[in-house]
């Protein structure tokens, strides 16, 4: 099993917006289980997950860079980043505690990137 972590960023007024998912008084990004034995992708279950949640159109997301963060237990997760021109349609569509925050908002989560380290796909 692999985890791997989502984002979505969006841009107004020429600031990033970031996707996050609000968990116990804290942001963290979407965090998904991979369960390759069963022979899912990485990217396949991040859109999945997405689309549980209620996106449906993924015409205009587009996979921007892929990044590793590091978790909670010290372990690394492969980050994938999305990019949407209109944050507001997604948001509408998305439930409650997925929000879109502001770099300034989210600063401490942003610190968890490992600007250093390539993710690769799956192996």
């Amino acid at each position: 099993m692999t985890t791997v972590a989502a984002t979505v960023i969006a841009y107004q007024d020429n600031l990033p917006y970031f996707l996050v998912e609000e968990k116990n008084d804290h942001d963290e990004f979407l965090v998904v289980k991979v369960h390759q034995h069963h022979e899912q992708t990485s990217l396949g279950m991040i859109l999945k997950s997405f689309a549980d949640l209620g996106v449906k159109d993924f015409d205009s997301w587009r996979l921007g860079e892929l990044a590793t963060i590091q978790l909670d237990d010290n372990e690394q997760a492969p980050l994938y980043s999305f990019h949407v021109v209109d944050f507001e349609d997604v948001h509408r569509k998305l439930p409650g505690g997925l929000v879109f925050k502001s770099g300034d908002e989210i600063r401490n989560l942003l610190t968890t990137i490992q600007p250093s380290t390539f993710t690769s796909f799956d192996e």
